[in-house]
């Protein structure tokens, strides 16, 4: 193929830097069958063993089963070099395979947005105690960012951080004075405020949003972290993220008939585990394979990594791409 302009060898550039400096020749969607069957066919039989709990055990089953390969697996109780370690808590495990944990990358896709404007100071942060190591990190990295831990009372926090408690006393007062009349009142929050970024589960996020709705923090961008959904065993419990801006797994925009979101992101990541697992075993070429999880950025000699999508939740709990 003979590259006639200029631009088009930019271009071109960039997507070799992107897929691992173009050591890559491939590009396997293994959403596509076809092309999930030549990688398969290219990994051929290969026998991985595995130390795992019995809950996790049944995960890696049904994983495997939804491949339909050549690849088996032995679970074994002692460990050696060879076993591949899966713990309970594997989304948060930091694997040879990988630079990072599959929770880490959820976030720092999500940060990576967050953070695109530049603009920490206009970035509002609410967190639960449980996250606070993570927050301190958090802070360090961008010192003008405002940070607030959410209490008990989210109403009053709300009111407190977006100054609406003079429009609340205005309104009172209003009430007091035209008592014959109905007074429509729409409260003023602070406008300096870009961005809010949540750093909590499912049982602090379904309470946290509809406060900020209910006070009219409406035109602002709201991000969640992943944690908030990914646990999630009913799809229905999205109708309250409507316009919830986060990172999700690839098989959340694939497979919308799943309710069972946890189990959803855990046979995902694990999909694409047997499969890095079984190519690093062969000695795989480095290439870029779109997997169930992630975007995974194999590669041959080091550590690979995992790219994701940011997504909005539409008002139907549907996962709608960026």
């Amino acid at each position: 193929m003979k590259i006639k302009h200029s631009n088009n060898i930019s271009i071109i550039s960039f997507i070799c830097f992107f897929f691992l400096g173009c050591s890559s020749t491939q590009l396997i969607e293994i959403s596509k069958d076809d092309q999930l069957n030549n990688l398969l066919t290219d990994i051929g039989y290969t026998e991985l063993s595995v130390n795992a709990s019995e809950n996790t055990k049944k995960l890696i089953l049904k994983s495997l089963i939804k491949l339909d390969s050549k690849i088996k697996i032995t679970f074994v109780e002692e460990i050696n070099n060879d076993t591949l370690v899966v713990t309970d808590n594997f989304l948060n495990q930091k694997f040879t395979y990988y630079c990072k944990s599959a929770n880490s990358y959820l976030e720092e896709k999500t940060k990576q947005d967050i953070f695109a404007t530049k603009q920490e100071n206009k970035i509002f942060v609410f967190y639960v105690d449980k996250f606070l190591p993570e927050i301190e990190i958090f802070k360090k990295n961008y010192p003008e960012v405002n940070v607030f831990k959410l209490e008990d009372d989210y109403d009053e926090l709300i009111k407190e951080t977006f100054e609406l408690s003079g429009s609340y006393s205005r309104s009172n007062l209003l009430d007091r004075l035209i008592q014959e009349e109905e007074v429509n009142f729409v409260p003023r929050p602070r406008k300096d405020i870009k961005k809010i970024y949540i750093v909590s589960e499912y049982d602090q996020a379904k309470n946290f949003i509809p406060s900020l709705r209910f006070n009219y923090i409406l035109d602002r961008e709201i991000y969640a972290s992943s944690r908030a959904i990914i646990k999630i065993d009913d799809r229905k419990k999205l109708l309250d993220f409507s316009n919830l801006l986060l990172t999700v797994p690839n098989s959340f925009t694939e497979e919308n008939n799943s309710s069972n979101l946890d189990e959803l992101s855990k046979i995902s990541f694990l999909q694409d585990l047997i499969i890095v697992s079984a190519f690093k075993k062969n000695n795989g070429k480095s290439q870029t394979i779109l997997g169930k999880f992630g975007n995974i950025r194999y590669s041959q000699s080091t550590c690979s990594d995992i790219d994701l999508n940011l997504v909005r939740i539409d008002a139907q709990g549907k996962f709608n791409l960026l």
